[in-house]
């Protein structure tokens, strides 16, 4: 398999993301950013079978392109920015590295897909794409809900 390292993020306070535009047609899943301050958050979500495919031969591939997000947000959502999305407090498999093309971003996608099933680890929920600005670059973020548990699904 390959080096991929699929983490487990355990998120102790929900965060709350605000109404966004999702990235259109050669921009997926995000929109372009004109001057991005450090810090910006942005969210989108996609249903698993919108993203990923199972051969039983070859285990999860990507597919060929990024559909419409089911919801976008960007955060942090505050007073006079409504949360639209919020992933509640738990556990998540997570997987971080640099994406800011649609192939780069299917790209991880699939590393995250793979690694998941490569380790047998129970995930659930939709994909959580999620880009926050660190050290004056884009951080690229996959994450899934571990296990089944369907209370905890992130609130649209």
């Amino acid at each position: 398999m390959s080096a991929t390292n699929l983490r487990i993020l355990r998120l102790h306070a929900p965060l709350r993301y605000a109404p966004a535009r999702a990235g259109g047609d050669g921009e997926r899943p995000f929109p372009r950013r004109e001057s991005p301050e450090e810090g910006d958050e942005e969210i989108a979500l996609y249903e698993p079978d919108s993203l990923v495919r199972f051969d039983p031969g070859d285990g999860p591939r990507a597919l060929p392109s990024l559909p419409r997000p089911a919801a976008a947000g960007s955060g942090p959502a505050g007073p006079g920015r409504p949360a639209h999305i919020v992933l509640a407090p738990e556990a998540y498999g997570f997987l971080q590295g640099r994406a800011s093309t649609e192939a780069e971003w299917l790209s991880l996608v699939e590393g995250f897909a793979r690694q998941a099933w490569w380790e047998r680890v129970d995930c659930s929920g939709p994909f959580i794409l999620r880009r926050v600005r660190e050290d004056g670059a884009w951080a690229a973020q996959v994450w899934r809900r571990l296990g089944n548990d369907a209370r905890s699904v992130p609130r649209v």
